[in-house]
Formats: C-alpha cells, sequence, structure tokens
C-alpha cells in the first residue's frame, strides 16, 4: 500500500503542475487528493490505536494536522496569507503530537520531553530559523514594506519548532520511525524555505517550483508513516 499511495501522490502532484495554468479547479483537486493520499496510510494505523499500540493522542493530532494541510493547499493559490495561518495550524497539531506521543520520550506513550530535549529542540529551531532568514535576507526590507515580516517570522518559527521536534523525537526511536519523524521535518523546513525564494524572488524558477511539490510531499507522506509503521 505505501508503494501505491506514493506513486498516486506522484501522479496527482503531476498533474496538478500540468494542469494549474490551464484548468485551476482540476490543478487544486488534484493538489488537495495528493496530501490526502498519505492520510490513507496515517488511517491505517486506526486498528493500532484501538489495540493501544499507537497513542491516541499521535493519531488524531498527526490526522488533525493533515486535514489542516489539505485545506491550506487549496487556500494558498486562492489567499495566501490565509493558506499560511491554516498551514500554521497544521504545524501546531503536528507539534501536539510529537508533544503528547510518547515520541520525544524514546517509549511511545510515557512521560514527555526532558530538559535535554528541550534544549536540543531550541537549539535547532534557532538553526532552521537562521537559515530560513539567511536564504530570503534580499527579501526582508520588501516583506516590511508589506507588514509581513512578523507574521513570516512567526510562521517560520512554528514550521521550525515543528521540525526539530520531529528530529528530536527521530533521535530518540532511532529506528525508522525516528528516520521518518526527522527527514519528515527536515523536508518541511527546506520546502518552505524554497518557497519564500521562489515566491519573493522576481522570477520563479519551475524546477525549484517542482522541488517544493516534492519535498512537501515526501514531508507529509514520512510524516504520516511514522505513526504505523
Amino acid at each position: 500500500m505505501t508503494a501505491a499511495v506514493a506513486v498516486c501522490t506522484a501522479v496527482l502532484g503531476t498533474f496538478y503542475i500540468r494542469l494549474k495554468k490551464r484548468e485551476k479547479a482540476k490543478a487544486l483537486a488534484c493538489k488537495a487528493l495528493a496530501t490526502f493520499m498519505p492520510a490513507l496510510l496515517l488511517l491505517r494505523a486506526f486498528p493500532s490505536v484501538e489495540q493501544g499500540t499507537v497513542p491516541v493522542s499521535l493519531f488524531s493530532w498527526t490526522l488533525a494536522a493533515l486535514v489542516f494541510y489539505i485545506a491550506a493547499d487549496v487556500l494558498l493559490e486562492c489567499r495566501f496569507v490565509l493558506g499560511a495561518v491554516i498551514f500554521t495550524a497544521g504545524h501546531l497539531c503536528m507539534i501536539a503530537g510529537f508533544l503528547t506521543g510518547g515520541e520525544l520520550s524514546g517509549t511511545r506513550g510515557s512521560t514527555g520531553p526532558g530538559r535535554t530535549e528541550w534544549v536540543g529542540c531550541i537549539l535547532l529551531t534557532a538553526l532552521f530559523v537562521g537559515a530560513a532568514c539567511f536564504a530570503v535576507r534580499r527579501h526582508i526590507p520588501h516583506l516590511k514594506g508589506k507588514r509581513l515580516l512578523l507574521p513570516a517570522i512567526a510562521y517560520v518559527a512554528v514550521l521550525s519548532v515543528m521540525a526539530s521536534l520531529g528530529v528530536i523525537a527521530g533521535l530518540q526511536e532511532g529506528n525508522c520511525d525516528g528516520l521518518f519523524s526527522a527527514l519528515g521535518g527536515v523536508a518541511f523546513v527546506v520546502s518552505d524555505i524554497l518557497l519564500g525564494m521562489n515566491r519573493l524572488g522576481r522570477k520563479r524558477s519551475r524546477a525549484r517550483g517542482a522541488a517544493v511539490l516534492i519535498l512537501y510531499y515526501l514531508a507529509v507522506y514520512l510524516l504520516s508513516m511514522r505513526v504505523w509503521w
């Protein structure tokens, strides 16, 4: 099933790229469905939730995050700022899943993160935020002029916290689940940095735009797989 979902995601994402300039409604449907595909992997974990092997909070918060991501996929094309707000809500749900699902303690369902995990999260968050600011440093005056600098920093901060928790969880898990968490979080950060560079730049790169989508779908796919693998 995992391979089939990956193929469907790739196909739908490709159709989105090809249709977005000609048939926007169909393109947006393909884009949202591509994000929905990883949600099918997450729903596969439901029997494990009932059996108690997967924490309810981990499953529920991750599913809620995916719902917000699907909605944001459409809204970003219509009202970008609102789409970013909805994406932020999705990241907050994913953060809640990391904090309450036991991943940060190394044993799912046990106590939450300790001091070491929080220190690691703070350092990684600072690293991710710094990398994002460096990547778009030329466009900071433009963001200030549009009064979007603080909202942009707030979004990047929330995204970076989510990704940092994913990396810390990955180090704690130390198996396939951990690899999925860590790579998923990092892929999300890189995708959004490239998206910011593409939208703020004078010329939009098709190659960069394709990389944004590939990394985004990879991130959602991996963060979904971590729940049940």
